[in-house]
């Protein structure tokens, strides 16, 4: 018998604002209790989300298995927010600038909208409910975390390396979707998600996905640059 994904989940229901309520709690508290300590115990901090990153990925890949197994056509880690998790907790633990730049340019942007607007048909069971909010969560506390605690800014130039680096990727990743069928990056059809900036048939939705995502980027990279001349991000700690 085929296993049967969560039901009669909607957007914005009681579960689904209990995540946001969670995941806006966790990158908060996380940020606000961060700053306030040494850099002996911030240290010490990452060591701890890094091992909690990775458990969080295993015990989602341990929901999929449980539900239908692992295919090739679902679970290769392929989708944006993969890349802004796996390059946001490398520069978690390496404050390397390019990962820095394209998961705070890109990937807060992507896990804020994965947050507000997820699929609620894509769920298996509730560990994969669970670690999808953790996922998404961990996104905007990385490079938060290396703006605010490792001062790091963005260069003049990032946003046009993100994006070049995001566009670029669709050449492998569809490559990779027509061998094994799937639907990575959303590039074979879009995902079933109430989202005003996703519209329009294959392949123009992807098209528009591009264009929308630049003027997203640059409003990010626009909002940093303001804040960081007015000298607000570097003088203050979070509350």
């Amino acid at each position: 018998m085929q296993p049967q994904k969560l039901q009669g989940l909607k957007l914005f229901d009681a579960y689904h604002q209990i995540a946001i309520l969670c995941s806006l709690l966790f990158i908060v508290l996380l940020l606000v209790i961060s700053t306030r300590l040494t850099r002996k115990e911030q240290n010490l901090v990452i060591k701890y989300l890094i091992v909690f990153t990775i458990g969080q990925e295993i015990a989602d890949y341990l929901g999929r298995i449980d539900f239908n197994g692992l295919t090739l056509k679902r679970d290769l880690p392929l989708h944006l927010c993969h890349y802004g998790l796996y390059m946001g907790l490398y520069s978690l633990y390496k404050k390397n600038q390019f990962c820095f730049e394209f998961t705070f340019l890109i990937g807060i942007i992507s896990a804020l909208l994965a947050i507000f607007t997820p699929d609620m048909s894509d769920y298996n069971n509730w560990t994969n409910y669970i670690t999808y909010f953790i996922h998404h969560s961990l996104i905007i506390i990385f490079p938060l975390w290396n703006i605010f605690i490792d001062k790091l800014t963005l260069r003049k130039f990032s946003i046009v390396y993100s994006f070049l680096f995001s566009v670029f990727m669709i050449l492998p990743v569809g490559i990779i979707c027509w061998i094994t069928g799937g639907n990575y990056m959303y590039l074979r059809s879009a995902p079933n998600v109430d989202n005003p900036l996703l519209f329009g048939d294959w392949p123009y939705y992807i098209i528009n996905c591009i264009v929308i995502g630049f003027i997203l980027m640059s409003f990010s990279f626009l909002i940093f640059h303001i804040i960081k001349r007015s000298h607000v991000l570097f003088k203050i700690k979070i509350i």
